[in-house]
């Protein structure tokens, strides 16, 4: 990686950004001394008392988020025992501004103790300077890894395998539908194919309904990658993004011109849309269709935490007999996962980290209704939705990258942008296919070892 270009782009994002602060995590200076004695500290073998633990956590999780209110729960049971612990959460919900924010404290070399990320370029660009705990060592140390789902371990896995992001969701997508909207178009049975996909949107809209609720860009992203999947599952994704495969060839043009049939039957307005009104949209019966994944139920679930009258659900259809990819391989994940720095990891920071594993599963999931990344302790007593879930969860064979995370940041900018010309008829699938063939030969050199 070309870590000069990346710490280049990092200082752009401070020239940019007038007034952004730093929260709770301290000035510079006191931060690279905290840092100097914690590293002091771990060198001389002194096991820290973990009552003096202080972790600043700047998190892009909401407020309400159920991930983040199970460790405030669990930082608050640690804290009867160590009254001097102390967990400082800084949240930032809106992605953009987080971003912006862990890019500017990146740069300056004040990232916090704990912060979120994704298993992408930029992250991946900070791992390789050596700052960041090897997650898959911290698991082995603590004896955790055969407790987690398989996904949870592979899907924040960086390019060269290796993992320094902590799991705590475990997600699965499907396509959650109205029966009585199918049944009155006469679609007697889920979609099995892509095609088929498209034949039951097409007779939706003869029955006078809107096929597709669309709206959320992290969803619309998903459907490009759709065939993409099934043709050549995720092996085109990994060398498009670098160059060495062209979206402008049989698998990318295919590709876009699906996401093309398939927008439309979006919802009305769907390029200014979001994912609140996706979901009050389908809610109320305004679409037929609603592509979303498990972090959603809790909307669409009744007081038993079963599914609402008249909604079901399939995952994602095959294409045809010569799929690279099977009906067992599909979008499974993790969300967004949490990095440790290096210079924090002292003896006393991986005790709160086994206290916290050691709780979350049950917390997580008989206390703030959200699917964990390893099974909870007492998972047949679960409501029948979630049983199934945990299943699909635990089954899932290859799944599906998310395109927005594969890709560089600036070429997952102008991927957005030429999704959206696609999708309304504005540019040819050809030209989107050229476009991100340039995006790609523009910016990727600056994140990835291209040659």
């Amino acid at each position: 990686m070309k870590l000069k270009k990346l710490a280049a782009a990092g200082l752009a994002a401070v020239m940019c950004v007038t007034a952004v602060g730093c929260g709770g995590n301290g000035g510079t200076g006191d931060k690279k001394e905290e840092n100097t004695q914690k590293t002091q500290e771990k060198e001389s073998g002194d096991n820290t008392d973990s009552e003096d633990l202080v972790i600043n956590y700047v998190s892009a999780r909401g407020e309400t988020d159920a991930a983040l209110k199970t460790l405030k729960k669990i930082a608050e049971m640690y804290k009867e025992d160590h009254p001097g612990f102390e967990f400082n959460v800084e949240s930032i919900a809106d992605r953009a501004t987080y971003l912006q924010k862990i890019k500017i404290l990146a740069s300056s070399n004040e990232l916090p103790d704990w912060f979120d990320a994704d298993p992408e370029a930029f992250f991946e660009g900070i791992c390789k300077k050596g700052i960041i705990y090897s997650i898959d060592d911290l698991y082995d140390e603590l004896g955790l890894k055969d407790k987690f789902f398989d996904i949870a371990l592979d899907y924040p896995k960086l390019s060269d395998g290796s993992n320094y992001l902590m799991a705590w969701q475990g997600n699965v997508e499907y396509f959650w539908y109205h029966t009585e909207m199918f049944e009155d178009a006469g679609i007697t049975e889920t979609p099995k194919t892509l095609t088929e996909l498209l034949e039951a949107c097409e007779k939706l809209k003869a029955a006078g309904y809107t096929p597709i609720s669309a709206g959320n860009y992290d969803m619309i992203m998903r459907y490009p990658a759709f065939k993409a999947f099934r043709m050549a599952g995720n092996e085109f994704i990994d060398n498009a993004r670098m160059g060495k495969e062209k979206f402008d060839s049989e698998v990318g043009i295919a590709t876009a011109e699906y996401t093309q049939q398939i927008s439309q039957y979006f919802s009305e307005g769907w390029t200014n849309s979001d994912a609140t009104a996706q979901m009050d949209l389908f809610l109320n019966k305004g679409a037929a269709m609603l592509y979303t994944g498990t972090w959603d139920t809790p909307d669409l679930v009744d007081e038993n935490k079963e599914l609402k009258d008249d909604i079901s659900t399939f995952k994602l259809p095959i294409d045809s007999d010569k799929d690279a990819t099977t009906e067992n391989d599909y979008y499974a994940n993790c969300g967004i996962g949490t990095a440790v720095l290096k210079d924090s990891m002292t003896p006393a920071m991986k005790d709160f980290i086994k206290f916290v594993w050691d709780n979350f599963a049950d917390m997580a999931m008989y206390e703030f209704d959200m699917l964990p990344s390893m099974m909870p302790s007492d998972p047949d007593k679960l409501p029948e939705l979630t049983q199934q879930i945990l299943k699909d969860l635990e089954n899932c064979g290859t799944f599906a990258q998310c395109w927005d995370v594969r890709l560089d940041p600036s070429t997952n900018e102008v991927y957005r942008k030429e999704l959206a010309n696609l999708g309304m008829g504005e540019s040819t699938p050809e030209e989107f296919c050229q476009r991100m063939d340039e995006a790609v030969a523009q910016y990727a050199p600056d994140y990835f070892d291209v040659e």
